[in-house]
């Protein structure tokens, strides 16, 4: 099947962060207490602040699609911080996740970024490595939601 990577459009947000939750939900949220689950919904799918952030640029999501359909995200602040990856589950192991960052690496170099950062959930950290993540420290929590400071020097 083929896939493509662009940047997820403003009006395209809601179905973003619907796969982004609906992900979540399956596949990280089993791992975490009701607490890190709340944390999750609180302060991504549910703040309207953090969603404006894409509105106004300050964060920049980009999208895999496969035909039209929206099957995976990758988003980064302005500070080159990672703060969402995400892959319809249909659609795992096919090179999404690694196509989403080779998209979002491509440009950030264009940029001359020299590093970006990201806090991995359990779940993710094997890809990281496997992509190149070094890992910045040890497991921390924050509000029940366990996660590793990783880098990557572009």
């Amino acid at each position: 099947m083929g896939y493509f990577v662009r940047k997820v459009e403003n009006e395209e947000l809601e179905k973003a962060f619907l796969l982004i939750w609906n992900t979540f939900l399956e596949f990280t949220a089993p791992d975490y207490s009701k607490e890190a689950v709340d944390t999750f919904r609180v302060n991504f799918i549910e703040n309207e602040d953090f969603k404006d952030c894409f509105k106004n640029g300050t964060q920049v999501m980009y999208g895999a699609y496969s035909r039209e359909k929206l099957v995976g995200v990758v988003s980064i602040s302005e500070n080159n911080h990672v703060s969402c990856v995400f892959v319809d589950k249909e659609h795992h192991r096919n090179g999404i996740a690694t196509m989403l960052f080779n998209q979002m690496i491509s440009e950030l170099k264009e940029k001359q970024v020299k590093k970006i950062t990201l806090n991995a959930s359990p779940y993710a950290v094997h890809f990281y490595h496997a992509i190149g993540f070094k890992d910045l420290d040890s497991q921390k929590e924050f509000r029940g939601i366990l996660y590793t400071p990783m880098e990557f020097i572009l």
